[in-house]
């Protein structure tokens, strides 16, 4: 007989492969669950609309706005250029997001260009530019 058969065989290896695998198994079905039980987390967030201003021609509106997203996260000033029609969606701002709630103001040069003013030294999101509008920051 050779040494090898002679070993006695240890387990362990195959009750941790078979303990992995359904741990495994069950952190995806546990993810699934999640992923299908809570669709949109952004619905733990509420925007609170401060002031829309329209644009000269009425195509756009700039819409200022505070984002709520609950106690573990800061309230935030945050712009977001819409259709005039359209109702601010519950979502972040397209062009301007703060990490805090400064003080910001818009205004409309013209039909194409737009003035963000105050404190937007701090921002998470800063375009200069929005579906042919032209965003300045002062």
């Amino acid at each position: 007989m050779s040494d090898e058969s002679r070993r006695p065989r240890r387990p362990w290896p195959r009750v941790f492969l078979i303990f992995g695998g359904l741990g495994a198994i069950a952190a995806g079905g546990f993810a699934l669950f999640a992923f299908f039980a809570f669709p949109n987390m952004d619905s733990l967030c509420e925007n609170n609309n401060l002031r829309e201003t329209l644009s000269p021609d009425g195509q756009f509106k700039a819409v200022i706005f505070c984002r709520d997203c609950g106690a573990t996260t800061a309230v935030s000033a945050q712009v977001s250029i819409l259709p005039a029609g359209r109702k601010l969606p519950n979502d972040g701002g397209n062009v301007f997001v703060a990490n805090r709630e400064p003080p910001i103001a818009v205004r409309w040069i013209d039909d194409h260009h737009l003035r963000i003013s105050g404190d937007t030294r701090t921002p998470y999101l800063h375009l200069a530019e929005f579906h042919g509008v032209h965003i300045i920051y002062d």
